[in-house]
Formats: structure tokens, C-alpha cells, sequence
């Protein structure tokens, strides 16, 4: 989201200093070996493309502002303005419902979200379904998905993109026909909730790999994927 060939001293020094592997990481970083293991007998190079939370959740943001603005202008252009001081106005009652779903809809969809991954990785991989392993990461309350085998370069970023695409921008889309306020607002929540698989898109865009055949790996215990081509 692993290796055959063992962690420099100061590799393990600031993984163990980023955080202790959950169980779930050791299993995960275990098959992960196996798997390289086989493609380095097949000839495959390995390559990191890893970034830190702190980046993912930074940059990753910044990517997605340009998708945000463009649906909140067409919105406001469609409908003759974004309409929340006329709802206050006209309607206090739905305006606080409007504000609950759109704070209750950000757990739900979160999950939705990786589900979304798994199902469209579960097409490339392996095992089909099988290979998608879900989680929750207890200290930032947050759920995730990764796939457990080797991906080509098109459905590794197909599973990326397809959550922001579907519950940020064509829900955004829908909000601008619909003129609902709330789902311009759910829709700006989950585009920006694809801050950090945007950013690892654009960082697999941009590499420029050696060989022609090139397969990819969800990173086991860090926030990227590893590329092996030959």
C-alpha cells in the first residue's frame, strides 16, 4: 500500500521509530515476501514509490482543490448560487439535517470507499477476492484496503481512482442538476478523502519505468506501492 533482501539498520531504525507493526502488517509483510521472492526468480526489478502521511494528506489535498472549485462553480453558476442563507432563511429545520447527514455520511462512506478499492482491485488480482484484505486502523480511525497480489499498472490505478470518482465527482456532478447543498458538500468531503490516492496516481504517472512489463504491490506496512518490472 516487504522484501526479500533485508532493511538497512537505518531503514528498520525509522520504520520502528514511525510505528510498531500491528499483526495485521507482519502477515502482510510476510506474503509480501513470498511474492517478491517469485518475481525476482521471474527477473523483476523492485522499486519503492512510498510517501509519508503527513505528504499524502498535504499535497494530496492540494491535487484535489482543482476537482473541488470546477463542481462548486458549476453548482454556483447552475443554480444561481450555492442557496444555504435562503435554506436558513426559509427552512432552519432541513438546514440542521442537511448538516447532520453530511457529518453522519463521512463514517459510512469512508467504508464505502474502500470497498469500492477492493472491489475493482479484486478484478486484477489473483485470487479475485480473496487477495482484498480490509482493516481498521485503530489510532486514526480510519478503515482501509489492500490487495494482496501483484497488479498491473491500468487496474492498480482504476482501484485508486474509482472512490474519488464516484462518491466526490460524479456526486458532485449530480449535486450541480439536483441543486442539493448537502451533496455538494459530501461530494467535496470524498473527493478531498482521495487526497492520498490521487497523489500516489501522480507519482505512479510519473514514473518513468526501465522495462515494459511492470507490476505493482500495495506497500505492506507503509503509504505507497512497490513497482517491480523487468
Amino acid at each position: 500500500m516487504g522484501q526479500k533482501k533485508e532493511n538497512s539498520p537505518k531503514e528498520a531504525k525509522a520504520t520502528k521509530e514511525e510505528h510498531k507493526l500491528t499483526e495485521a502488517e507482519l502477515r502482510r509483510a510476510e506474503n509480501f515476501k513470498v511474492k517478491e521472492a517469485a518475481l525476482r526468480e521471474k527477473g523483476y526489478k523492485r522499486k519503492d514509490l512510498t510517501i509519508s502521511i503527513a505528504t499524502a494528506n498535504f499535497v494530496g489535498i492540494l491535487l484535489t482543490l482543482p476537482f473541488i472549485v470546477a463542481i462548486a462553480v458549476g453548482y454556483y453558476f447552475y443554480n444561481s448560487g450555492f442557496g444555504i442563507q435562503e435554506l436558513m432563511d426559509e427552512n432552519i429545520v432541513l438546514y440542521f439535517i442537511y448538516l447532520a447527514i453530511i457529518m453522519i455520511s463521512f463514517v459510512p462512506l469512508a467504508v464505502v470507499h474502500e470497498w469500492i478499492h477492493g472491489t475493482c482491485w479484486s478484478g486484477g488480482a489473483e485470487n479475485g477476492r480473496k487477495d482484498i484484505e480490509y482493516g481498521f486502523i485503530k489510532e486514526k480511525l480510519t478503515p482501509y484496503c489492500t490487495c494482496l497480489s501483484p497488479l498491473s499498472k491500468p487496474r492498480y490505478i482504476f482501484g485508486s481512482l474509482m472512490p474519488m470518482t464516484i462518491l466526490g465527482i460524479v456526486l458532485g456532478v449530480v449535486s450541480i442538476f439536483v441543486g442539493n447543498i448537502a451533496l455538494l458538500a459530501i461530494s467535496a468531503m470524498q473527493t478531498m478523502g482521495g487526497a492520498g490516492d490521487i497523489l500516489i496516481t501522480c507519482m505512479l504517472l510519473r514514473y518513468k519505468t526501465k522495462g515494459k512489463d511492470v507490476i505493482l504491490m500495495d506497500h505492506p506496512t507503509a503509504v505507497g506501492l512497490v513497482a517491480f518490472e523487468k
